[in-house]
């Protein structure tokens, strides 16, 4: 088996090998704990969790892996923020940096789903992901990230729609063409029926 094979891979043809190792090696370590220090079974739960998104594309991808970053790094930034230790600054920066993450998150998750309803797209050369899971550098970088416009979302929407209209549309002319194909196949013509030999036995 080729050593970046994965899940989604028959149905994902334009995601790029060394992308996907680069994003599993970014997020196993959110399940190496949980995984028993186990760095092949925390990769394995990356991969189930990416292709729980079913991703066609190396954007795609970065868009699912941006969702389980952000996802997992408001959670860790919350449970942080309970500790009896800190200051009341640090306490209301770790629950900021969970809000930010949390709307990233969803911002994300968006965006994926804009590009699920349009035609895949090439391959992207690189994946821009965050320097690390630690909950202020996926702060930083998604507060730095441009969330898709309105601008953005209503023409990715226009192009979905335009896409749903010409498949009603090639699926009514087929219809049409078959019942016309239908109305003019020639009728069956009946058999005589059958005759016994006039010959002399």
């Amino acid at each position: 088996m080729h050593p970046f094979a994965h899940p989604f891979a028959n149905r994902a043809p334009t995601i790029t090998a060394v992308i996907l190792d680069k994003i599993l090696a970014f997020l196993a370590p959110l399940f190496l704990q949980a995984a028993s220090g186990d760095a092949a079974a925390a990769r394995e739960a990356a991969r189930a969790l990416l292709a729980e998104h079913n991703p066609r594309t190396d954007r795609e991808l970065r868009r699912a892996a941006l969702i389980i970053a952000f996802d997992f790094g408001a959670l860790d930034a919350l449970s942080r923020s309970v500790a009896d230790d800190l200051t009341l600054n640090q306490v209301l920066r770790l629950r900021g940096n969970a809000n930010a993450l949390n709307r990233a998150s969803l911002q994300n998750q968006k965006a994926l789903d804009a590009l699920q309803q349009l035609e895949p797209e090439p391959s992207e050369a690189a994946a821009d992901i965050p320097a690390s899971l630690e909950p202020a550098d996926l702060a930083s970088f998604a507060r730095a990230e441009a969330p898709l416009s309105r601008q953005q979302r209503r023409a990715a929407e226009r192009q979905a729609e335009k896409a749903r209209q010409r498949q009603q549309e090639q699926d009514r002319l087929a219809q049409r063409a078959a019942r016309v194909a239908a109305r003019h196949a020639p009728a069956a013509q009946p058999q005589p029926p059958y005759q016994a030999s006039s010959l002399p036995v």
